[in-house]
């Protein structure tokens, strides 16, 4: 049987209502409120896309943001969540790929991710992608709720894409 067919699409504000009920169905109690969500895409710094099946259902979104840290523009990724239902058919890859796009049309050098330290299936896709786990962020999710920080050179993938 054939993998379900989607496509990618840029997300913005009249896409909340959906992508606020995703991001609850996916992080639960530690989802973004829809307020956040609403600043974030509405924020003329903030990239966002979402992936959408052929039947016209959210599959995934992800949102990032230009940001200056130490007088470079970095990509900072705020959140990325694909529908359980959809998983496992390349939609979080789609949505990075995507976006890592966007970041360097920008100009940006790097990406920075937060990703939790049992999120195996996150931490898979990010090494995939080239990501390296730069240093450990205790309590970011909380007490006793860890996280990594992830970063990725813009500049090698465009190499290698040339």
């Amino acid at each position: 049987m054939a993998s379900p067919e989607f496509r990618i699409e840029r997300a913005g504000p009249g896409d909340l209502r959906e992508l606020h009920e995703l991001e609850v169905k996916c992080f639960g109690k530690d989802a973004y409120s829809k307020a956040t969500l609403r600043f974030l895409l509405t924020d003329s710094r903030c990239i966002s896309f979402k992936a959408v099946m052929d039947d016209g259902s959210l599959a995934g979104f992800i949102i990032g943001r230009l940001e200056n840290i130490g007088g470079k523009t970095v990509g900072r990724i705020y959140t990325i969540n694909v529908d359980p239902r959809f998983r496992r058919i390349g939609i979080a890859k789609a949505l990075m790929k995507k976006i890592e796009a966007e970041f360097a049309a920008w100009g940006c050098v790097e990406i920075i991710l937060e990703v939790a330290v049992d999120n195996r299936p996150a931490l898979e896709l990010y090494k995939s992608l080239g990501f390296k786990f730069t240093r450990l962020l205790k309590d970011y999710y909380g007490p006793g709720r860890h996280a990594y920080e992830a970063k990725k050179l813009l500049s090698e993938s465009i190499i290698r894409s040339r």
